[in-house]
């Protein structure tokens, strides 16, 4: 089997192969959406499918490579690939960046890890790649190793890098100019501008870096992106996005694509060679139980409360939902029915908000729903029935706002933060997190994972994260299936996440 690279270097072209080769890349190659089998019922005549091999034009994305050499490895097929310097920097010389590290870092008041190195390293020498480094792995350090140096070599005027949320962009530029002032750089020898909604407009044609959120940067035109010569994405599970894959198709003169974050999709997945088609294969992985078991991260212990308090007759008549043939029965209206009784349920809120107000030093609060106010209503029980400081940040808070509470839980004592998800379960930078608690339901891997990362940023004195995950116990019937309801369901699967983690996990079952 032999692929030669496209002459603008954004494909693999097959050349040859034998019949066997070519069926095979056609089924390795298709792979079916998330949840198909919910979107046929409104998409009848497609079958989820997602082709990434062109039988046509027989060729593949790029930044498939790796499952390429996969899949040649899996059914021993002789693979050759033509231009291999699309792939691999010729350039890169792992000893001049070694010795760049001891230059800039020789009087530095942070010394990079050594996966931190070595993540950078990989980048640099396979230029479009993605790496998953678990939260508190100092994934800025890594994205700002990569651009000094880079920027020393003269080989960087322009670097662009996106986060998914306005939070995001001014942290991660004060993380920067933090790492210089700290390797004794009093004046920066580049220049910085942030992109976001309600940003002040700054001159850009001299900034060296510009931080800005994918939603913002994504209304800018085709002639925006070609002085870029780096991109960066961070936290790249989002890049399955169109917004992303519209900025990375713009960025067309950048040499250098790379992605970095705690929780990359599941290998194999539809939304795993998505991000590979735009970016290219995980080059590099570095997990949460190497992070704490090396000390570089707080250990999480994880505490699982099952909430009983439904009547039989509510039971019985959500069992009698879920006891239907596949044809009758909508699981997503069923899910979201278990989630709104859920949070219209007084006893279970009392339960979880006096649960909070007990907890010993500071508390992060996480909620999905905003629609139906369910964080505001957490919100208001702890203000009105606590003396701690109670905050509470979604979407609509504004960036002043934001900061200014991050500020407050990382300087002060016995403080709750009430937190959206979309806002909190990802590159936030708070270490003064003892407590972390999950009060609605969700089963994605990435999204849990997330969360997770709250808490383990390291501090002095802080010897765990405690995360106190509820779930709700609607189970009714026989059935061996529809026994359990969606929500519980949710909570076998996060149950699932936290053993391959390795967090130690204890169950309590309360009946209210």
């Amino acid at each position: 089997m032999k692929f030669k690279i496209s002459e603008d270097k954004k494909f693999l072209v097959l050349s040859d192969s034998t019949l066997l080769e070519f069926d095979q890349l056609v089924s390795s190659f298709t792979k079916k959406i998330d949840a198909w089998f919910v979107l046929r019922k409104k998409f009848p005549h497609w079958d989820g499918d997602v082709k990434f091999f062109q039988e046509r034009t027989q060729r593949i994305p790029l930044g498939l490579w790796g499952e390429v050499k996969k899949m040649a490895e899996k059914f021993n097929f002789p693979l050759t690939i033509e231009g291999n310097d699309a792939i691999i920097d010729p350039e890169f010389s792992e000893e001049d960046f070694e010795a760049w590290m001891i230059d800039h870092f020789e009087e530095c008041s942070i010394t990079p890890k050594y996966f931190q190195i070595e993540a950078a390293k990989r980048v640099l020498k396979f230029m479009n790649c993605t790496e998953e480094v678990s939260t508190s792995g100092g994934k800025t350090l890594i994205a700002y190793m990569i651009f000094r140096y880079l920027l020393d070599k003269k080989k960087l005027k322009k670097m662009l890098y996106v986060v998914p949320n306005i939070g995001l962009v001014e942290q991660s530029e004060d993380k920067f100019y933090e790492y210089d002032e700290k390797c004794g750089y009093e004046k920066p020898s580049w220049v910085s501008v942030c992109i976001f909604g309600g940003s002040k407009r700054r001159n850009e044609e001299e900034a060296n870096i510009v931080f800005g959120t994918f939603q913002s940067l994504a209304k800018k035109d085709l002639d925006y992106f070609k002085e870029f010569d780096v991109v960066c994405i961070d936290e790249v599970h989002h890049a399955k996005s169109i917004s992303i894959k519209n900025i990375l198709v713009k960025c067309h003169n950048a040499k250098w694509k790379f992605g970095l974050t705690g929780s990359l999709p599941k290998e194999g997945s539809c939304d795993s060679f998505t991000i590979q088609a735009y970016l290219g294969p995980n080059v590099y992985t570095f997990s949460s139980h190497q992070l704490i078991d090396e000390g570089n991260a707080t250990p999480v212990h994880v505490i699982g409360i099952e909430l009983d308090y439904l009547t039989d007759k509510v039971k019985k008549d959500l069992y009698d939902l879920r006891n239907v043939s596949a044809d009758e029965k909508d699981g997503v209206k069923l899910l979201n029915l278990e989630k709104q009784i859920a949070r219209e349920e007084r006893k279970r809120l009392v339960y979880i908000c006096e649960t909070i107000s007990k907890a010993k030093k500071n508390s992060l609060v996480l909620f999905a729903d905003i629609k139906n106010s369910y964080g505001r209503t957490i919100y208001n029980w702890l203000r009105e029935n606590t003396e701690k400081n109670v905050y509470y940040i979604d979407g609509s808070t504004e960036a002043d706002k934001r900061e200014f509470f991050k500020k407050k839980m990382e300087d002060e004592e016995d403080v709750i933060l009430v937190a959206s998800i979309g806002v909190f379960s990802e590159g936030i930078d708070i270490s003064n997190i003892h407590n972390l608690y999950i009060v609605e339901s969700s089963k994605s891997e990435i999204m849990v994972r997330q969360m997770l990362g709250r808490g383990m940023r390291l501090m002095p004195g802080k010897e765990k994260i405690i995360v106190f995950d509820f779930s709700d116990n609607f189970q009714y019937g026989t059935h061996k299936w529809q026994k359990k309801n969606y929500l519980l369901r949710h909570a076998d699967e996060r149950r699932k996440i936290y053993k391959e983690k390795r967090f130690p996990y204890k169950l309590f079952r309360i009946k209210l």
